[in-house]
């Protein structure tokens, strides 16, 4: 586990391309350090447990020493791009740490986009190699063409990253400088095309040493890595952590509720990382609970409300689980706020206070700061935030400020340092000049007993400028009613805040990040309104 100087000591500040910004001392600097640290100190114990077979540390490093000299061999070089399109498993482990051990830098591809959009990432990262699993390749090679990505460029990934074993040479290959890049994941967003956000080994290492800090992580933990491992969480937030204390990561391919209940069993997990929309799931199964599950301890998610109701009964079936709502972005390499187990009841709808070595700021429209308690736009510093996009400094220029990130979202921050997001700023619903914050009132809903979800966005109102949707999903064994969701509103929020147009449903779309999709259902209600719109006229 980390030294009592890495856990605990005090911040220091140190330069860096953003300025200066508070630190942990003696932290491996990089990814490729923090490998080199497991070998050193636990190569024995196992590193990852996949469907391909175990590896300890000490071969998870000859397994990324044999890709990295693999690679040379193919003819890429420190700074090219490479692509891959696979699922959770060992390969794609050993292709985010090869090649940052090669000083390339690693593009994933979402396995669940179409070729149309691997081809617009391929044309934007320019990968010298693009490798997929036999599953894809045939998108893969379509997107490649599209691209402009030379036919032999593009390859299934057969034993490209797992097929070599080399001695782990350490330091004897120079590391590379913490503040490099060392891989690119283009974000969720659904309007417009995505950016590249770039994966900084300061940004990772920081947000994975905050991980082992606030969950108090040893090497007796094992995490089930649920999130696609293409994206920012499963390796930030739970494969590097681990790394950091000698843990062990469990991959999982595909999520399957059940399955993943009897896997939690099977491979007695201790450290689960979600999306809230998992838990309700997951409780489903009366096969999840104390005292079955009770290896089972740590339990975090983010990035939407969870209903009073879900909270609730985790406490009751797994009393011994110690709850976590980390609030990050892809730009803050995952957290730059976290929620405590015992801070829930007290500060309910709040997403925590920031990392210690993170600041927030919260401001107007001009860039001023607003009074405590007051919304606006959240802004964040720290070692975590990104130093900006991947081919795009119009965009780096936008979203960063004197190394102060603009997330996108309204929040406010009460007297106690407690963050509680409002709304993405994109999201903000103008009800006949009065502001709306979406995720402010999906909070409300999901605290009403009968309500499990509740997605909330404005639709065109030609009186008022925009009026107020929802939609909502009982919870299980509930029912709820249009009246009753507008009157609960009514009775805790502003009456312009009360949603016109509501629908109950059984489920509410997500995009592949797990979010929900407010664009789909935005135009699904805005037709279904013109429709009836037409139909009335017609009358």
């Amino acid at each position: 586990m980390l030294t009592t100087a890495e856990a605990s000591g005090s911040l220091v500040l140190e330069a860096s391309p953003a300025g200066e910004v508070r630190c942990y001392p003696g932290r491996p600097r990089t990814i490729v350090e923090a490998l080199d640290r497991a070998v050193r100190l636990f190569p024995e114990a196992v590193a990852l447990e996949t469907p391909e077979g175990d590896v300890t540390y000490a071969e998870l490093a000859e397994l990324v020493e044999g890709a990295a000299e693999r690679l040379v061999e193919e003819g890429l070089v420190a700074g090219d791009r490479l692509a891959v399109c696979l699922r959770n498993g060992l390969d794609i482990v050993v292709a985010i740490w090869a090649a940052a051990r090669a000083g390339l830098v690693f593009v994933g591809l979402s396995t669940r986009l179409s070729p149309t959009q691997w081809a617009y990432m391929l044309a934007h990262s320019g990968p010298s190699l693009a490798v997929g699993h036999p599953d894809f390749i045939d998108g893969l090679r379509r997107a490649g063409a599209e691209a402009g990505m030379p036919a032999d460029r593009v390859r299934e990934v057969g034993d490209h990253l797992t097929g070599r074993r080399r001695p782990w040479r350490g330091d004897a290959v120079a590391f590379p400088d913490e503040d490099s890049t060392y891989g690119v994941i283009y974000t969720s967003g659904t309007t417009g095309r995505p950016k590249a956000s770039r994966l900084i080994h300061r940004g990772t290492m920081h947000s994975a040493i905050a991980y082992v800090r606030t969950l108090a992580l040893t090497a007796a933990d094992r995490t089930a890595i649920v999130f696609p491992l293409y994206y920012v969480t499963g390796h930030v937030a739970q494969v590097t952590p681990m790394m950091l204390v000698g843990g062990t990561s469990v991959t999982v391919a595909e999520v399957v509720p059940r399955e993943l209940v009897q896997l939690i069993g099977r491979r007695r997990i201790t450290y689960l990382m979600v999306v809230p929309s998992i838990w309700p799931l997951l409780l489903r199964d009366p096969g999840f609970g104390w005292p079955a599950l009770a290896h089972v301890e740590i339990g975090a998610f983010g990035g939407s409300p969870v209903p009073i109701s879900t909270i609730a009964a985790l406490r009751q079936r797994m009393p011994q689980l110690r709850l976590y709502d980390a609030y990050g972005l892809t730009e803050t390499h995952s957290p730059a706020t976290i929620l405590l187990d015992a801070e829930f009841r007290r500060k309910p709808g709040s997403v925590g206070r920031p990392l210690p070595c993170a600041d927030v700021r919260v401001v107007d429209d001009d860039g001023h700061d607003v009074p405590v308690g007051q919304p606006g736009e959240l802004l964040v510093r720290g070692p975590m935030v990104t130093l900006g996009y991947y081919g795009d400094p119009t965009a780096t220029d936008a979203a960063i400020t004197g190394g102060w990130l603009h997330t996108g979202d309204y929040a406010k921050v009460d007297d106690e340092g407690y963050v509680f997001i409002l709304d993405r700023k994109k999201d903000m619903i103008m009800r006949g000049g009065n502001k709306v914050y979406s995720v402010e009132l999906e909070y409300l809903l999901v605290t009403h007993p009968d309500i499990a979800e509740a997605a909330v966005f404005g639709v065109p109102d030609r009186l008022a400028y925009e009026s107020v949707a929802t939609y909502v999903v009982p919870a299980t064994g509930r029912t709820v009613d249009v009246p009753t969701v507008q009157q609960w509103v009514a009775a805790h929020m502003a009456d312009y805040a009360v949603p016109r147009h509501v629908r109950i449903v059984d489920v509410i779309p997500r995009n592949r990040t797990g979010k929900i999709d407010k664009l789909a259902l935005r135009e699904s209600m805005e037709l279904e309104l013109q429709a009836t719109s037409v139909r009335e006229a017609a009358r």
